[in-house]
Parts: C-alpha cells; sequence; structure tokens
C-alpha cells in the first residue's frame, strides 16, 4: 500500500439521499484493497443523467455520491494496482464510467460496455462517483493515466468524447 495523504481524514461529498434531496455531507474517506486507487478529484462534469438521478428519472440507489465524468490525482494505491494500471503516486488519471463484472456473457466476449451486473460511477453505491473530493477506483475498473500533454481543465471531457466517438 503506498500513499501520500492521511487516510483517516474525511471528506466532503455530495450526496443524494433521495430524489430532490441533495446535500454536501462530510464522510469517511474510501478505503482501498488489493488493485484499486484513490483518487482526489480534479474536476467533475455534470452529465444529464446526474440530473435524472437527483430527479429519481434513473433507475439507481440512494444515497449515492454523482459524477462519471472526471479526472484526479491518484493519492494512494492498493497492493498491485500501480503495476495493473501503470500508474503511480501522483499520476492523473481517469477510469472508463461503466465498472465491469468481467463474468457475464457481453464481458466474456469484450463487450465490457455492455455488462449485465457491472456498475456506473455515481448511480448506485457499488462505485460513488467523482461528486467528491476524493473517489475509489475499484478492482475492476478500467483507469488510466492522462498524458500531460492534456490540460487538466479539458481531462474530464475524455469520458464525453469517448461517448460520441463511441456512438458514431
Amino acid at each position: 500500500w503506498r500513499y501520500n495523504f492521511d487516510m483517516n481524514k474525511t471528506m466532503r461529498a455530495l450526496t443524494i439521499s433521495q430524489p430532490h434531496q441533495a446535500q454536501i455531507a462530510e464522510t469517511q474517506i474510501p478505503e482501498i484493497a488489493p488493485n484499486e486507487l484513490l483518487v482526489r478529484v480534479m474536476a467533475s462534469g455534470i452529465c444529464g443523467t446526474d440530473i435524472h438521478i437527483f430527479r429519481g428519472e434513473y433507475l439507481g440507489s440512494y444515497p449515492v455520491i454523482p459524477g462519471h465524468e472526471f479526472v484526479g490525482e491518484v493519492v494512494a494505491l492498493g497492493q498491485g494496482a500501480g503495476e495493473k494500471y501503470h500508474l503511480q503516486l501522483g499520476d492523473i488519471a481517469i477510469s472508463e464510467q461503466i465498472v465491469p463484472c468481467w463474468q457475464c456473457r457481453f464481458c466474456r466476449r469484450g463487450q465490457y460496455w455492455m455488462c449485465q451486473y457491472g456498475d456506473v460511477y455515481g448511480f448506485r453505491q457499488q462505485a460513488f462517483g467523482a461528486m467528491a473530493e476524493y473517489m475509489l477506483f475499484p478492482r475492476n475498473a478500467l483507469n488510466y493515466k492522462v498524458p500531460a500533454s492534456i490540460p487538466m481543465k479539458y481531462a474530464a471531457y475524455i469520458e464525453p468524447l469517448a461517448c460520441a466517438i463511441h456512438a458514431v
């Protein structure tokens, strides 16, 4: 385990406790396990889906921390995470919005974006989103280092751009 901040601190997060009820709450910084990493959120976009979650118009579970368009600085690495994702402390990283199960028929065929049992950051309690000071990238996530040539203010747009490219 490697980290460069106090793991015993708490963090502020936007929490949607039920439809039409959102508040800034003090919560525990997520604990990391092997092959997981923790990032300090640098930027988070607001997607139309986040609005639907707030309104209760999207299947999900409450309470939830929304946000699936994000970029962050790696501040803690679980055992094996650095090697698995080619990341180190201080790197700027993103994660694909879906956290696949890697077991269903779609994942086994390489179509992880259609995963039947995975999660999407900020939709349910299994993968909280980026509208917080810190967020956990779970062991099944697809994580990437953001090249230094991409300014931080643009890096949060990688996920919406990827969605558009995938759709085309």
